[in-house]
């Protein structure tokens, strides 16, 4: 069975509980029948709908990459060339080093090696001073020479190691004066500077006053002693988030559509990237199904984990913008002609095929079409004659007759709760197969601040609408198709 009409089946049964009255609502339309009266669906808004049977998730676009400048030890900032959200090249001057600073460093590390060296000397000839009275000196002053002179000699070490030690500064200290520069080693932008390690008798003033990046932050990366953080530009990734009751929705590899929220139409295409496991968080929401933990409380926590999406192309699109997540199952894709869901199509396996459409007199009728290719992914034949997408149909239902009278208006037909709506269908329900690729049936709410977005709308129901009892979501079968 296609995927898309065992969505739709479990939507018609799942709506017609939660309504109180039998009418189906779905992604292909709604039909209701009041008495005589039935509900009829313009066709090119059917196909309009059709395209957004997918889960959706939020997402925001982020970087690839993330670079931390960092402050040298006892290095002083002469003058800082970029602010907040700036625009960098790699090779570019971001700030310069105080050479200053250096200059003195290195003068009074010159002294002290100077020190070290008469201090050796010294050493040097105290003991051979001591060594020689020693030889003339009596037997009972011998040890007293024999101490003095091998402490002297322990000093005379540790000068050697101060020495060295001296000298190591004193080459770090020459090297720096010929690089007194720090240029990016990326293209990005600069999301941070963090003033508070600047030196406070530098004499400068940095100006920080452009559009504040931070809000970007990736919280809990980020290393406490850098400088200036660099967010990389070109290449972006997007991330999302999924609860963990959903986590069996993303399959790494599978292909994906990013969709801008302001333009539904302005798309990027990417694949599924991995889901970070270890940084998972809880929150404690309330469910809006009723469902209710071990201990009857209906305030249960759940964990959600940050995934990615791997980009083809990041063309359009700015760092920090949020966008929708969804499974690319072709909705982008644009067929010639005019294509309806079988759903909507009595008697596909005979050489008469109809659907229940509107006639000129606002009478419903049962109106032949001849059928041409079949989209077996999709579920969806082509019209190749008899309906245009300006004509009027109604979901086939066992109690529809022609001649009945047709409305657009979904509230007239809603008056009655006696009406059969059971789908017509060339399988019984002891047909239907348990478990082959039945996509879940998600309304929306997965325990976190919009992490998931469903496109069924219930928009129309009220909280009485919705049964008492707690509702089970139906798990998704992640196999590959």
């Amino acid at each position: 069975m296609k995927k898309r009409i065992l969505i739709l089946l479990g939507i018609l049964i799942i709506g017609g509980g939660a309504a109180g009255v039998c009418w189906k609502t779905g992604v292909f339309g709604q039909q209701e029948v009041s008495g005589d009266v039935v509900y009829v669906t313009l066709i090119s808004e059917i196909n309009g709908d059709a395209a957004g049977v997918s889960n959706r998730y939020a997402g925001t676009v982020e970087p690839q990459e993330t670079v931390e400048v960092e402050l040298e030890s006892g290095r002083s900032v002469k003058k800082v060339q970029v602010k907040t959200g700036d625009q960098v090249k790699k090779g570019q001057l971001l700030f310069e080093y105080d050479l200053s600073s250096i200059q003195d460093s290195l003068e009074e590390a010159q002294l002290e090696l100077d020190r070290l060296k008469n201090e050796e000397s010294s050493l040097n000839d105290q003991i051979a001073t001591l060594e020689k009275e020693k030889k003339q000196a009596s037997q009972d002053n011998q040890l007293s020479y024999t101490i003095e002179i091998e402490t002297n000699k322990m000093n005379l070490k540790k000068n050697e190691y101060n020495q060295k030690s001296k000298q190591a500064e004193i080459d770090k200290l020459q090297s720096a004066t010929g690089n007194t520069e720090v240029r990016s080693s990326i293209d990005g932008v600069i999301q941070k500077i963090d003033t508070s390690k600047l030196s406070t008798d530098d004499g400068d003033s940095l100006d920080d006053s452009a559009d504040d990046m931070s809000s970007y932050s990736d919280t809990g990366s980020g290393s406490s002693n850098a400088f200036i953080t660099i967010l990389s530009t070109g290449s972006y990734r997007v991330k999302g988030t999924v609860n963990e009751l959903n986590i069996q929705n993303i399959v790494e590899g599978e292909p994906v559509i990013v969709r801008s929220r302001v333009d539904s139409s302005q798309i990027w295409h990417g694949t599924m990237g991995t889901i970070d496991k270890d940084s998972a968080t809880t929150n404690s929401n309330s469910n809006s199904f009723g469902m209710m933990d071990a201990s009857g409380d209906s305030q249960t926590s759940s964990s959600t984990y940050p995934f990615y999406v791997n980009l083809d192309s990041s063309d359009g699109l700015m760092l920090g913008q949020h966008v929708y997540i969804e499974n690319d199952e072709g909705q982008e894709d644009q067929k010639a002609g005019l294509w309806l869901s079988e759903v909507y199509i009595s008697d596909t396996d005979t050489d008469q095929p109809y659907v229940w459409a509107m006639g000129k007199d606002k009478k419903l009728e049962k109106r032949s079409v001849i059928l041409g290719q079949y989209d077996e992914e999709l579920g969806e034949y082509e019209i190749a004659d008899g309906l245009t997408k300006d004509d009027y149909i109604a979901y086939p239902a066992e109690n529809l007759k022609e001649g009945m009278a047709t409305t657009k208006n979904r509230e007239e037909a809603v008056e009655s709760d006696n009406v059969d709506m059971e789908p017509v269908s060339d399988m019984s329900s002891d047909e239907l197969p348990a478990d082959d690729n039945m996509d879940s049936i998600d309304y929306g709410y997965d325990g976190t601040d919009d992490t998931m977005i469903s496109d069924y709308d219930t928009g129309d129901m009220t909280d009485g609408d919705l049964p008492d009892e707690d509702l089970v979501p139906i798990q998704d079968d992640t196999e590959a198709e």
